[in-house]
């Protein structure tokens, strides 16, 4: 058999791909971990929506107060809302009718939520509270920002009548 007639690639074909290949995913590798960022954050907004939905909810259907509050350790209420102590939240059930602000252990948790290591909150407040009325509710807002540069950040605002909406936050609303 001739050396013609070999089928194949030879050694400089195939350097020559790989060398290309690996320039196309080192350009890449940047992009593609900025991408799993913006994920991450995407997807702690639109599980704090729905758990701002679900306590709304849940309140009106069984006709009691709802918390959602942040929560440093995933079984008690954050005592503030800084970005230092919040880890993610909490949906609580109350026990009886009180103060607005107030987590007692005697509520009965609904839910529970952990933020991603990447992902940072804070808000106005540390603690929500829905009233059994479609119209009541704690207003306040919670910025998640991401905690790797470059620093990107969500907003999500709930208003007086308990209603959570996404909103343009700036960078400069997260904390250093």
């Amino acid at each position: 058999m001739s050396p013609r007639q070999w089928k194949g690639f030879s050694l400089l074909e195939v350097l020559t791909v790989l060398a290309v290949a690996c320039a196309l995913i080192a350009a890449t590798a940047p992009s593609f971990a900025l991408s799993q960022r913006e994920a991450a954050l995407t997807a702690s907004v639109n599980q704090l929506l729905g758990a701002l939905h679900f306590a709304r909810s849940a309140a009106i259907l069984r006709n009691t107060p709802t918390i959602i509050c942040l929560s440093a350790n995933g079984q008690q209420c954050a005592d503030s809302a800084s970005v230092e102590s919040a880890k993610g939240w909490l949906v609580l059930e109350s026990a009886r009718s009180r103060a607005v602000g107030e987590a007692r252990n005697s509520d009965l948790p609904l839910r529970r939520a952990d933020l991603p290591e990447n992902v940072a909150i804070h808000g106005s407040r540390a603690l929500l509270t829905f009233w059994p009325t479609s119209r009541a509710g704690t207003s306040g807002t919670f910025v998640l920002c991401s905690r790797r540069p470059p620093i990107s950040a969500r907003k999500v605002v709930v208003s007086q009548t308990g209603r959570p909406r996404v909103a343009d936050a700036h960078t400069e609303e997260c904390a250093p």
